[in-house]
């Protein structure tokens, strides 16, 4: 047993991999670091330069998976006749300064550096720059006079003719070790950390590992009593509508469940605040609290929950007992003189065992991920609210990690799954 559970395991990696991967892509190549600036900022007149500063405190400046060195140090737009930007506790090195210039018509920009007394810089005279062209790079050395000092560097940009928009890069050129050049990238950063289950941060600075710490358990509260309440629930009305099948009882069971699955959870969650919270003063209408007092806040999450899914739930479990009261052990078993029940609740359940833990498999992940309804409207602080909220924020860093832990508990899912076979049907062995 074991060695299949880690044989399980090392198949599980190659797959969250290329998940991660995948994200990856997604989240960083069909949207671009500057596309979730330009979304988490929400202007639609934001500058280069503000987009800049959001992915440097973010870390998304850096490139994606290889780092030859090249480190933006500050981005400035400038729209202007004459400007001058300052740029201050630079160190000795190689500096390159990129002009992006945005004009109609034609006429020159004259760039020229000042640095304070403790350096010098080999930017040489005046740089004229033609406007016509739309980039323009020049690369340059500041180096120290004495120590090893920070320095200030002054740039002037004094266009002739034109007043252009400028976005002007100054960048520096770091030595980085073999290691460094591959963790000081997004992928390792973003991606890679993924599999070592460390979030980092969120877009908004919060830790991620600690907010899924103090969500997991609202969630875990409210998701666990619904999956095993629920199951059990939906478990026995299916039987009995299998036991009266092709009666009354089964045919307005079927109706029932039906109409059931008609309604949306929306109308289970604004009825029960109105009937139960409001008018019958049974249950909170929203809020969480810690330890036990938090028992009366999830009570009635609960039952929505168990409600909402008796529809689909109990379809589901009719049909597949259905199906099994159709298997040549069954009529051998009438055929013994067993009492229909026996024959139900003993050896059609047993062996309807094994679809029954296919489909709760797809259950868990949702356990731990969260119910986004039940939680956003009954304000309980769980993970699903985590995930909701940074949607609406646009926090991709929390929603891809939302995704990542949803594919590693499917996988985990399935590998219960598998273990749990070999309990219920003896035929199934780990070999």
């Amino acid at each position: 047993m074991i060695t299949y559970i880690i044989r399980r395991i090392l198949y599980a990696v190659p797959i969250l991999l290329g998940v991660n991967i995948l994200m990856f892509l997604l989240f960083f190549f069909v949207n671009t670091p500057d596309d979730m600036a330009r979304a988490y900022l929400g202007d639609k007149r934001v500058t280069e330069e503000q987009i800049a500063n959001w992915k440097r405190e973010r870390n998304y400046h850096l490139p994606y998976f290889y780092n030859d060195g090249w480190t933006e140090i500050t981005v400035r737009q400038v729209a202007t006749d004459t400007v001058s930007f300052v740029q201050s506790a630079l160190r000795a090195g190689t500096y390159r300064l990129s002009l992006d210039v945005h004009a109609e018509g034609e006429g020159s920009i004259a760039v020229t550096t000042t640095v304070d007394t403790t350096g010098k810089t080999s930017f040489a005279g005046p740089w004229t720059v033609d406007v016509a062209q739309d980039r323009h790079e020049h690369s340059f050395e500041l180096t120290s006079t004495g120590d090893d000092s920070l320095h200030t560097l002054s740039f002037t940009l004094a266009p002739q003719e034109t007043n252009p928009l400028v976005v002007a890069r100054l960048v520096r050129k770091d030595t980085l070790s073999i290691a460094s050049a591959f963790t000081q990238t997004i992928f390792w950063q973003r991606s890679v950390q993924f599999l070592l289950f460390e979030f980092g941060k969120a877009d908004d600075g919060r830790n991620i590992d600690d907010e899924i710490q103090r969500r997991i358990g609202p969630s875990l509260s409210i998701t666990i009593p619904v999956f095993v309440v629920g199951l059990v629930t939906y478990i026995f009305f299916a039987m009995v509508a299998a036991f009266y099948r092709g009666t009354y009882i089964d045919g307005w069971g079927v109706v029932l469940a039906v109409f059931l699955m008609s309604v949306s959870i929306l109308f289970y969650v604004i009825g029960a605040q109105w009937m139960l919270g409001k008018i019958l003063r049974l249950a909170p209408v929203s809020g969480y609290d810690t330890g036990a007092h938090a028992l009366k806040f999830v009570v009635l999450p609960i039952i929505i929950g168990i409600i909402g899914g008796v529809g689909q739930g109990v379809r589901w479990y009719r049909t597949i007992f259905l199906e099994e009261i159709g298997q040549d052990y069954v009529r051998t078993a009438r055929a013994k003189g067993l009492p229909e029940s026996v024959v139900l609740f003993k050896h059609t359940l047993k062996n309807a065992m094994i679809p029954i833990l296919t489909g709760v498999v797809v259950s868990i992940p949702f356990l731990f991920i969260g119910s986004l309804v039940l939680e956003s409207f009954f304000a309980i602080p769980g993970m699903g609210s985590f995930m909701l909220e940074a949607i609406q924020r646009q926090d991709f860093a929390i929603v891809q990690a939302m995704v990542f832990l949803g594919a590693v508990m499917y996988v985990v899912g399935l590998i219960l799954t598998d273990i749990s076979y070999t309990f219920v049907d003896p035929r199934i062995k780990f070999s």
